[in-house]
């Protein structure tokens, strides 16, 4: 009578019998790790900006949004006054997203617009503290010099300021 292999015996035939068979199931095992690792790599975590950065997030369904492109073009002539208030610039948009003109992945922007509790319509502006908290949540065109004057009025923002004048650097107006 013939002997039948156990469970164990199969595994290990696979594993040291069959040369074809390890290399292959060596390289899923890793693709499918490396899978793993990029979508969590690519989980924006907003925690490294907590007590360094305050956050502005412009939010619209696209990217072609003409608000949105109004936003851009007087944060960009005012990267002097974005960089003195330690600002970073999110864009989230349906599917597709950039902080600092860097791309988000997909599934980064998904759980941020769900954190932020953002539906595919909405067209925001949020203001993020550097404590974390959320300081102004407002309609798209809403002026920014109102949203830089909310910031200036901050305490953490006065405190800056002083530390800043007394140190013989310029502040940049809103």
């Amino acid at each position: 009578m013939e002997k039948r292999p156990n469970e164990y015996e199969l595994g290990k035939d696979l594993w040291q019998h069959r040369g074809q068979a390890r290399p292959v199931f060596a390289i899923l095992v890793g693709i499918a790790l490396l899978t793993l690792a990029a979508d969590y790599s690519w989980a924006y975590d907003l925690g490294r900006h907590l007590w360094r950065d305050r956050l502005l997030f412009l939010v619209a369904p696209s990217a072609d949004d003409a608000e949105i492109a109004a936003q851009q073009s007087w944060l960009q002539q005012r990267q002097d006054a974005v960089l003195d208030r330690d600002l970073r610039i999110f864009e989230l948009f349906v599917g597709q997203g950039r902080v600092d003109d860097q791309v988000l992945a997909p599934s980064s922007v998904e759980r941020l617009r769900a954190r932020l509790g953002l539906t595919e319509q909405d067209r925001l502006v949020i203001l993020i503290g550097k404590d974390g908290g959320m300081k102004r949540r407002a309609e798209l065109n809403t002026d920014l010099r109102e949203i830089f004057l909310q910031i200036d009025g901050m305490p953490m923002r006065q405190e800056e300021i002083r530390a800043k004048k007394q140190a013989g650097i310029e502040v940049t107006l809103p």
